[in-house]
């Protein structure tokens, strides 16, 4: 059984106050402020532990972490860079530094150390999701839908990875094969919020296509998820014109209206469908 937070900082507090063991100690106390959403007081704790041992891998990679919670992502890869030279072995500290290279927008040094990370540990599918959105920000779809793909291999039930590897199919337009895969999450995981985003996929699929029927019953599923969201309302009542039915096309734009009267697209589709 693992120790509370609580339990963590007493034990923590009472080596310091005996002069035990401080670095770790310190470590300790920034670790439970960290898990209790206290990261500035977290920071300080590891500052402390650098100051005591300036080669600590634990202080630097608690130093990186929270500093990218923070959003100070320069020293966020800074010490996530120390505590990876530090301890070169460990593949989650590859997988944090390149999360934090990611988020900074360098994208070829995430997929560096994404790489890093799946070259010590094969079953990571969060190495492998992680890398795959990084070449799908980059524009290589192929490469995404390829890593998509390993995700799922090693983790079948990762509903994020399965609308992505749809989004790569869409984007290399390969409709037919990315409504199949929508179709799937939607089917196998109905009640997840990644089946709703799949579901307005679908339908935007297929009303350019022209199928305003079937797109028109994906929008009013996803609708059940996102009732206030005015796009899915939007394209749901052009549907809905489309089909003649100006009651549910009105009663949509009414409620874009609710949402925000400034929405002139709204506006202007009101009045058209009001004069029919």
């Amino acid at each position: 059984m693992g120790y509370s937070t609580a339990e963590i900082t007493k034990k923590a507090n009472a080596c310091l106050r005996q002069g035990k063991n401080k670095v770790n100690a310190e470590i300790a106390l920034g670790i439970a402020c960290f898990e209790n959403g206290e990261i500035e007081a977290a920071i300080q704790h590891y500052k402390k532990a650098l100051k005591y041992h300036s080669n600590s891998a634990e202080a630097h990679a608690g130093m990186g972490i929270s500093a990218a919670r923070t959003g100070n992502l320069k020293d966020a890869v800074k010490h996530l860079h120390k505590a990876y030279e530090l301890n070169p072995d460990c593949g989650l500290l590859a997988n944090w530094l390149a999360d934090a290279y990611f988020d900074n927008g360098d994208l070829d040094k995430a997929i560096e150390y994404y790489s890093e990370a799946i070259s010590k540990n094969a079953t990571d599918s969060n190495a492998h999701n992680d890398m795959a959105d990084a070449y799908r920000l980059k524009g290589d779809h192929q490469k995404a839908f390829e890593l998509y793909q390993k995700t799922l291999h090693i983790d079948p039930l990762d509903t994020n990875a399965m609308l992505e590897m749809a989004q790569c199919q869409v984007q290399m337009n390969h409709q037919d094969a990315a409504l199949s895969s929508l179709e799937t999450l939607i089917k196998n995981f109905p009640s997840s919020r990644d089946s709703a985003t799949a579901m307005v996929i679908c339908g935007t699929i297929l009303s350019r296509q022209g199928d305003y029927n079937v797109a028109s019953n994906w929008f009013e599923q996803a609708l059940e998820f996102f009732p206030f969201n005015r796009p899915v309302l939007f394209q749901s009542a052009i549907c809905a014109m489309k089909l003649g039915k100006c009651d549910l096309c009105i009663k949509h734009l009414k409620k874009i209206l609710e949402i925000d009267p400034s929405d002139n697209r709204a506006v202007v589709l009101l009045k058209k469908v009001s004069a029919l």
